[in-house]
């Protein structure tokens, strides 16, 4: 009977150990929005509301609004927002020579030499939700006579 208890014990420890952390990164959400809805095809030019995420090993995402432009298909700058509504060029050091392309509204990721994971999102490109059925009402009269 004690091993019974023990092995129970050892299960409910087990599964709170793998259970989800409601703690996900913006970066997460807007990723599951992107798989779940997909996004348009990104056109050469300036696209504003678009999120850089920056993410670190053991620190928490960082999610900057910037504008990107895209040319010849490939990201080519990125201009991030300040709270003054005010922009600026940022540039990183990637430790690859890539293009740097966008899929279904989200950018490749690339890694700077600062082992930072950076990844665009253009969230001006997200496919509306799907139109869900309209549901038929239940009979108020009686269909038997």
């Amino acid at each position: 009977m004690k091993k019974l208890y023990f092995f129970l014990f050892l299960g409910l420890l087990g599964s709170g150990m793998f259970a989800q952390s409601g703690d996900e990164s913006c970066y997460d959400k807007y990723r599951l929005v992107f798989e779940n809805r997909g996004a348009y095809e990104a056109e050469d030019g300036m696209h504003d509301n678009v999120v850089l995420t920056i993410r670190k090993q053991d620190e928490p995402t960082e999610c900057i609004l910037c504008s990107v432009r895209i040319k010849n298909g490939e990201i080519n700058e990125i201009m991030v927002y300040y709270e003054d509504d005010t922009k600026e060029t940022m540039e990183f050091d990637y430790k690859d020579n890539i293009s740097w392309t966008v899929f279904n509204g989200m950018s490749r990721t690339r890694i700077t030499d600062k082992d930072e994971k950076i990844v665009l999102m253009f969230t001006d490109l997200i496919k509306p939700k799907k139109k869900k059925y309209k549901k038929a009402p239940l009979p108020d009269f009686d269909l038997n006579e």
